[in-house]
């Protein structure tokens, strides 16, 4: 298979990428598809549909291998119990294949070709894309579907600025968007529960570093390339 296409996305490192599509609205990136796929016939009509299946490849992480435990411990069970492999949508997998839904925001042609702008992401930037799909909802939303052990959204965390909060008036409002909601969805491991512990996250050129107390995620400093 050949990689129809690369993600610009603002997720440069494997911390803090959402664990689902969709769970933050304002990780936004562009699909940069390659020069084979560029040509305007390919995406013809796609501006139709509000959100996308992209397919693609985790291709920051290994392979699971034949002496790996077949089990794995998702963070919404508390990282304890486990459930099989195909039970879980855990990033290590025998093909290391992912499947995201995002929202199509634009179609941008020009003399480069095609690029499409999305919404929603859960991926590391520079990910090999495979396939693009429409979403069609009454085919991929089924009425009777159940969740399993993930049946309900994850809980989510209040964030504060603590004392980063002078940045909130140096950073664009899509920015702090994303930077709030990264942090809500909790993207420590499930077994860390250090209220001391300073954690770092690199979103775009930034990186954020906060600690996680009582529910809360409080941003203690933030560093650019430029400090």
């Amino acid at each position: 298979m050949r990689p129809i296409g690369l993600i610009e996305s603002p997720y440069r490192e494997g911390f803090g990428i959402p664990r689902q599509s969709g769970i933050v609205p304002a990780a936004t990136g562009i699909l940069v598809p390659t020069a084979e796929w560029r040509d305007p016939t390919a995406w013809q009509g796609i501006e139709a549909f509000s959100h996308l299946w992209l397919v693609w490849v985790f291709h920051a992480k290994r392979r699971m291998q034949a002496g790996d435990r077949k089990a794995v411990r998702p963070p919404r069970l508390g990282g304890n119990e486990r459930v099989g492999v195909f039970a879980s949508r855990a990033p290590i997998r025998p093909n290391p294949i992912g499947l995201s839904v995002v929202r199509l925001i634009d179609v941008q042609r020009d003399e480069d070709g095609v690029r499409l702008h999305l919404g929603g992401l859960d991926l590391l930037d520079g990910t090999p894309i495979l396939d693009v799909k429409p979403h069609v909802p009454y085919a991929d939303c089924p009425a009777d579907s159940r969740g399993g052990w993930a049946s309900e959204p994850p809980a989510r965390l209040a964030v504060v600025w603590g004392a980063a909060e002078p940045w909130l008036e140096r950073l664009s409002s899509e920015r702090v968007a994303l930077i709030e909601q990264t942090l809500a969805q909790d993207p420590r491991p499930a077994f860390h529960d250090d209220p001391e512990r300073v954690y770092g996250m690199r979103i775009e050129e930034i990186d954020v570093r906060f600690v996680v107390r009582e529910h809360r995620a409080e941003i203690r400093e933030i560093v650019t390339a430029a400090d």
